[in-house]
């Protein structure tokens, strides 16, 4: 390899070390960020908002609860009469084997 491809490699690399700098120091600013805007959070206000998210994920799965049992397909009850009596046969013969 000649003297200049390794000035391009040593060149490549100072850029890389100092994109890594750069975005590190963005990060500890960002984290600098969130520190101070929870600073004055304490243990009853995090205890609120764990309730306010469950409170809400509850809301959620009851809302798509209801939205999944309006898409499904209604079953003929002819049909649930049917599964219902192959079930007891099943039952018959498993009581008396």
């Amino acid at each position: 390899m000649d003297n200049s491809c390794m000035e391009y490699v040593n060149f490549i690399a100072l850029g890389c070390s100092i994109v890594a700098f750069l975005l590190s120091l963005i990060a500890c600013a960002r984290v600098g960020k969130f520190v101070r805007a929870t600073a004055d959070t304490d243990w009853e206000t995090l205890a609120n908002l764990t309730g306010d998210i469950a409170a809400l994920k509850r809301t959620c799965q009851t809302l798509n609860n209801r939205l999944n049992g309006m898409n499904k397909a209604t079953i003929p009850q002819e049909q649930i009469i049917q599964q219902m009596l192959e079930h007891k046969n099943v039952e018959q013969i498993h009581r008396g084997g």
